[in-house]
């Protein structure tokens, strides 16, 4: 019978102890919220006693976050005295993202049967506060790796060695054709050949009763027709001293100098002179400079 009591006295004890523990709750809606987006606290203390009375209800450390409204706002703070509970409602709105952390709340309670207040405090309560722009970001999986983003080196790589080898072939091209003097391979881009359509018309020019000026100026324009459609040279673009730069021929040059004195110089030739350059252009066309 003993043992039936004291059994029956500690189960009335633990009840009502875990009474008193559930007595005093708090709450937030939501843990992570965004910027301008409300979360809602509440406080509620059931099983009061009929005449209890409140002293005092405070933020703690208050000045660090509260007092801030750049920061933090709070309103609708809805409090409800019944006659055995208490409870209240606060929506505090966030301005600043990050971890934030709610200060405790305490609440001071008289009672009839005791000379202190009694104090309930809640504990600190962490919400994480994420950009509007970011919001997709309190989804992301924090452990979850960053993808490589594989670069196609090998095609790359392939490209890079067919540019090489052309180039190489095209150094070694140059070099070949230059070691065998003939630098500049003819290019047909007529229906008459260079050579022949030159000589033809050298055959036509008249050296006789015509001044050196227009003498040489035609010889000029027939000469530099051959080279460019010969070889491949932009020679009515090019000086006489450009033109003696690819071309290592010494009766080339000295057709050219004799163009250029009349040119610059306006030197005047006799018939027998204007033969003779006039054969020397024809044996320039004929043979491979």
């Amino acid at each position: 019978m003993i043992k039936n009591i004291i059994l029956l006295f500690f189960f009335i004890f633990s009840c009502t102890d875990k009474n008193k523990q559930n007595a005093f709750t708090y709450e937030v809606d939501i843990n992570k919220t965004e910027i301008g987006y409300p979360v809602n606290l509440d406080i509620s203390l059931n099983n009061l006693d009929e005449y209890y009375s409140i002293e005092e209800m405070v933020w703690s450390d208050s000045s660090l976050w509260i007092s801030d409204s750049s920061r933090v706002l709070i309103k609708n703070s809805n409090i409800d005295t019944l006659d055995h509970s208490f409870s209240a409602s606060f929506e505090i709105t966030f301005w600043d993202t990050g971890r934030i952390v709610i200060p405790p709340y305490s609440l001071s309670i008289n009672f009839p049967d005791s000379t202190e207040p009694t104090v309930f405090i809640t504990e600190p309560i962490k919400i994480e506060i994420a950009s509007v722009i970011d919001s997709t970001m309190l989804n992301i999986e924090k452990d979850k790796p960053i993808k490589e983003i594989e670069f196609p080196y090998e095609s790359y790589r392939i490209f890079l060695i067919s540019i090489i080898l052309f180039l190489l072939a095209s150094i070694f091209h140059l070099w070949f054709n230059r070691s065998q003097g003939n630098l500049f391979n003819q290019i047909k881009f007529f229906n008459k050949d260079p050579r022949k359509d030159s000589v033809k018309k050298l055959n036509q020019l008249k050296f006789k009763n015509i001044s050196s000026a227009i003498f040489y100026d035609k010889l000029s324009i027939i000469l530099k027709r051959y080279l460019e459609n010969q070889y491949y040279v932009i020679s009515f673009e090019m000086t006489s001293e450009e033109i003696k730069t690819f071309f290592n021929d010494t009766d080339l040059i000295a057709i050219l100098d004799k163009i250029d004195s009349v040119k610059f110089a306006n030197k005047e030739y006799s018939n027998s002179e204007k033969k003779y350059d006039l054969e020397l252009t024809k044996k320039i066309v004929r043979k491979l400079l």
